[in-house]
């Protein structure tokens, strides 16, 4: 697989806790738990809540995510991270992690660059399950319409999305299982649905991602990517490493946050930026 394709969650070995229920906290748009489910279904639902609070890595949650795959009538899963505009739709992929999607689809879907044209990844994220073919239906670009043709002819026309979002960090996720069943089953659609916050939570958790730039500081959402690194004492190698894009790039952010923080080198940028956030923080209007 691509480079471009590798999640870069940090992970380290730590089993799944199995532990006896305990209260679940409540993440951000949380979501209640469905009516209409039997006994069975709810309580594999609960057990998927609270085994979600308690992932810690990668590896945990691909494994949990395959664990739910064995419920569904699919075969094909992923969950993708990525910055929020404001419209509150993926502006950009930050982490894919691909538990059993056909390796030379999400390639070519890299190399193309196709969430550009991809209408799945303009909804509205946490705004509801998704049916594809109902999106795909009301397409009207020309490269929508040759993505769609194209995903139909790897076999991967049909699926359901899942969605959710954290304010905090703009930051949204999205959950898709490819096939016709899926979004036919009503009782498996509602307990994803209520379960995709607590994995997106997980995913945040995991991925360890920059917090959203704040107003104060005069950079894109990428150069404060950049920036928070930098201030971390990150090289640029580190930091390619990190958010998975080459060195070459790195370079030209580092050079852009200079620039545009009016500094004489990357260190006077460090000091200036961390000036900035720390005279517009809460804590220091208080």
């Amino acid at each position: 697989m691509r480079q471009s394709c590798r999640l870069l969650f940090t992970a380290r070995p730590h089993k799944i806790k199995e532990a006896p229920f305990m209260a679940i906290s409540k993440p951000i748009n949380a979501r209640p738990l469905p009516a209409g489910l039997t006994t069975s279904q709810q309580w594999t639902l609960l057990e998927w809540i609270h085994m979600a609070g308690h992932i810690e890595t990668e590896l945990e949650l691909k494994t949990f995510l395959d664990s739910v795959l064995t419920q569904a009538p699919s075969d094909r899963i992923v969950l993708a991270l990525g910055r929020l505009n404001h419209q509150n739709q993926i502006q950009r992929l930050e982490r894919v992690l691909n538990v059993s999607y056909p390796a030379q689809w999400l390639e070519q879907y890299m190399k193309e660059n196709y969430a550009q044209h991809d209408p799945i990844m303009r909804i509205h994220v946490g705004q509801g399950p998704v049916i594809w073919e109902e999106r795909f239906s009301r397409a009207k670009s020309v490269e929508e319409k040759r993505f769609i043709a194209e995903a139909a002819s790897n076999g991967m026309g049909n699926g359901i999305t899942f969605s959710a979002a954290s304010e905090r960090n703009n930051v949204g996720s999205i959950l898709s299982l490819a096939g016709r069943e899926p979004g036919r089953n009503a009782a498996l659609v509602a307990m994803l649905n209520c379960l995709t916050p607590h994995l997106h939570q997980a995913a945040v958790r995991i991925a360890n991602l920059p917090p959203a730039s704040p107003s104060s500081m005069p950079l894109s959402q990428r150069e404060y990517d950049i920036f928070h690194w930098m201030s971390r004492g990150k090289t640029n190698w580190e930091i390619a490493t990190i958010l998975d894009i080459s060195e070459r790039t790195v370079k030209f952010h580092v050079a852009n946050v200079i620039r545009k923080l009016n500094a004489n080198n990357r260190t006077h940028a460090i000091v200036l930026g961390m000036h900035l956030t720390m005279q517009h923080s809460p804590a220091a209007s208080e």
